[in-house]
């Protein structure tokens, strides 16, 4: 039992002396006798503000200088060509140069190097950083606090730069190259640690080149394939458990099929990862949010939290006093039909919900927003819920977010059959925030394309309780933005006022019908309160539901769309149309119902201004047509109206135009429960008497002729 406990004891001891950290090997060159370019190594490591550099000594001992370059920033030096500080010796041997002879570094192509590390323990004993000029004194940073200083025979050597220091952060990756030299007069060794020095002392004078750099963290380059496992797709081979890692937005991005062990990690914004095992490993995933607006976001992590510390760190909305808003909410369904935000208050902390979205605003810009965690390796199932089904504070809109570094398809998400049952038919889409739409900032649905890593979005559910399935399935590697031609035969019809912008768009498509079409009639984002708005309903079973996009068949003459806005009283508002890739000879025409109108809209420059007497929030006054010849009032009719129940004791009529209009209302058995006549104006809700369920006749008759439709009361 004893001798169990010690092992124990053992093990855990040697766990805690491994130090996380990539090895760079020397370039296998022994010219000064193997200080580090044959035997000897680089070990790097950073605690997320210093970067500890010990560097391993080989067979030589450590009698001259050992210069680093970096490049770490836009800007820099292709070649040492021009350096001439000869300041001291540590100068010198950055220059390359003695006063006299010139020992030229020529740098890989891409490489430009910003700074240097000097070091020498054998008189100077002293290490610096010094910021590199093209003419004259570089600029001296700060000691590097290089351990031993004073002993050339040391096993390792010890210094530590700060990534602030050389004009970075821990979120980036900088390239380095190492070179050995006598720092008095610039006599230069064949060891180097980087690649293409060849063997033999170059001495001084002389030129070497180098045609590879070394990069910290180990950086994904993708130069072979996406296989995490592959050597060639790393700077530094394939990562180990001791390894950081940093994985840019490049063609290739990763996917690792095994299971993956490292120290730490970091994906730049845009750049994606697929893990189809266990990944171990702290990863934190950059976020690109370079403005000062509100943004849907949602951890690409898991456990990762918010505190003081997170808000201060990543720039996020906040106040000085204790107890106050910072610019981080969420969002709630259960108190009205448009909803609510909570907002985390000043000094609060918590950690960000898997899959859950957020509304996230900054103070400040110039760094991303960082999430760090463990990466998800398994699907999501987001519950999402809608509040009083039917109620006047029916609610159905939840915002969740993408929890994975890798993008959603969304035709994946949205064609599950599960997913498809979970969200309401008229809006199985998902809604973005967009903050550069047209007229302002709104939401956009969208039913193709991918969810970023890191995006929130809004999705409308079906039923008071159910979830939302993302599956590893429905994962993609994007490595940029496609643009699509559009092809489809649409009409996009805008309205403005002032600086105000809303469009609603029709696409006419062969399989689509007049009524609704789940994923292509796309209902509006109502899940916050709108005061300017156009949209479209249904021409055949309507609702009652306001869509932002609608699919119809190819039969233009014989259709007319209700168009319905929401727009203040005392103002001008403008409509104008964009058509696309309609046949030659249809054109496109507003019908204004209340001035008894059409204006043709599918012209260059053509628009229709008009100033509203009284407010307007729905459908009944405009009404779209695509036809080939002009259209008069006397050519409506009554194919466009629509009946349906707004709740048990109110039947709703729309699509009537203006005029005298009688309603009657009979059993499946042919007797009469309601007679009842109004003036029509687009619009109008009927008092219907307490009736049993059951299925019911309702006829209209009208100025333009008389309608039969069959109602169902639940």
């Amino acid at each position: 039992m004893k001798k169990n406990y010690f092992l124990t004891i053992l093990s855990l001891l040697f766990c805690f002396a491994i130090q996380a950290q990539v090895n760079y090997p020397g370039n296998g060159n022994s010219g000064f006798g193997d200080v580090f370019g044959s035997t000897g190594s680089l070990d790097i490591n950073d605690d997320g503000t210093t970067i500890t550099f010990t560097l391993n000594r080989g067979a030589g001992t450590f009698n001259d200088a050992i210069v680093i370059y970096i490049d770490s920033k836009t800007g820099g030096f292709g070649n040492t060509s021009t350096f001439d500080d000869t300041g001291d010796d540590l100068r010198k041997a950055i220059s390359g140069f003695d006063g006299t002879n010139r020992a030229q570094v020529d740098f890989p192509a891409g490489f430009t190097a910003d700074y240097a590390i000097a070091i020498n323990v054998n008189g100077i004993q002293f290490g610096g950083l010094w910021e590199l000029e093209a003419t004259g004194s570089h600029t001296f940073i700060q000691s590097v606090n290089v351990s031993p200083n004073n002993n050339t025979s040391s096993a390792t050597y010890t210094f530590d730069a700060d990534f602030s220091e050389i004009g970075t952060t821990a979120l980036n990756n900088f390239k380095f190259v190492a070179t050995y030299l006598n720092q008095g007069n610039a006599f230069r060794s064949d060891e180097a640690i980087g690649d293409g020095i060849a063997g033999g002392n170059p001495g001084n004078p002389s030129a070497i080149t180098f045609t590879g750099d070394r990069s910290y963290p180990n950086t994904w380059t993708g130069t072979t394939d996406t296989d995490w496992a592959t050597a060639t797709n790393w700077t530094e081979g394939v990562p180990t458990s001791t390894h950081n890692v940093y994985i840019p937005m490049v063609t290739n991005q990763p996917t690792a099929a095994g299971a993956v062990t490292i120290n730490k990690g970091i994906l730049e914004s845009g750049a994606s990862l697929i893990t189809n095992s266990t990944f171990a490993g702290t990863m934190t995933y950059r976020t690109n949010v370079n403005d000062m607006n509100w943004h849907l976001l949602s951890s690409p992590v898991e456990g990762e939290g918010y505190n003081t510390a997170w808000v201060d760190d990543n720039l996020i909305d906040n106040t000085t006093d204790s107890g106050t808003n910072v610019g981080i909410a969420t969002y709630i369904n259960t108190t009205d039909s448009d909803g609510d935000w909570t907002y985390v208050t000043d000094g609060a902390s918590g950690t960000f919900n898997t899959a859950q979205g957020y509304s996230i605003k900054r103070d400040a810009i110039g760094s991303d927003i960082a999430f760090a965690g463990t990466i998800k390796v398994d699907g999501a199932s987001p519950t999402i819920t809608a509040n009083d089904i039917g109620g006047a504070n029916e609610n159905r809109w939840t915002l969740i977010g993408n929890p994975f570094p890798s993008y959603i398809n969304v035709s994946d998400l949205l064609g599950l059959a599960a997913n498809a049952t979970a969200l309401e038919d008229s809006r199985e889409a998902i809604y973005v925030w967009d903050n550069n739409k047209a007229g302002g900032a709104g939401y956009s649905a969208i039913t193709t394309g991918f969810i970023h890593p890191g995006q929130g979005f809004f999705v409308n559910s079906n039923v008071a309780s159910t979830s939302l399935a993302i599956n590893q399935d429905m994962l993609e590697h994007q490595s940029g933005i496609t643009f699509y031609k559009n092809n489809t035969t649409s009409i996009n019809l805008t309205l403005s006022q002032d600086k105000k912008i809303s469009s609603t768009e029709i696409n006419y498509l062969a399989d689509k019908t007049t009524g609704l079409d789940p994923r292509f009639d796309i209902g509006t984002f109502n899940g916050v309160a709108s005061s300017f708005s156009i949209y479209t309903h249904l021409i055949s079973d309507d609702k009652g539901v306001n869509f932002m996009k609608q699919a119809l068949p190819i039969d233009f003459e014989n259709q007319i769309i209700p168009i319905g806005i929401k727009a203040d009283s005392g103002l001008e508002i403008t409509f104008t149309a964009e058509a696309l890739n309609l046949p030659s000879g249809i054109k496109v025409f507003l019908e204004d119902r209340e001035t008894n109108t059409f204006t043709r809209l599918d012209e260059a420059n053509s628009e229709y201004k008009v100033t509203l007497n009284n407010a307007l929030d729905g459908i009944g006054r405009f009404y779209m047509h695509a036809k080939s010849s002009a259209l008069s009032t006397s050519t409506t009719n009554l194919d466009n109206v629509s009946f349906y129940t707004t709740n048990k004791s109110t039947l709703r009529v729309t699509g009537l135009s203006q005029g005298r209009s009688n309603i009657k209302l009979f059993t499946i058995l042919g007797k009469q429960v309601l007679n009842t006549n109004f003036n029509s104006n687009g619009v109008h809700d009927v008092a219907l008497p307490q009736l049993s369920t059951g299925v019911y006749i309702v006829q209209l008759e009208s100025e333009k002729g008389k309608l039969n439709k069959k109602i169902v009361l639940e």
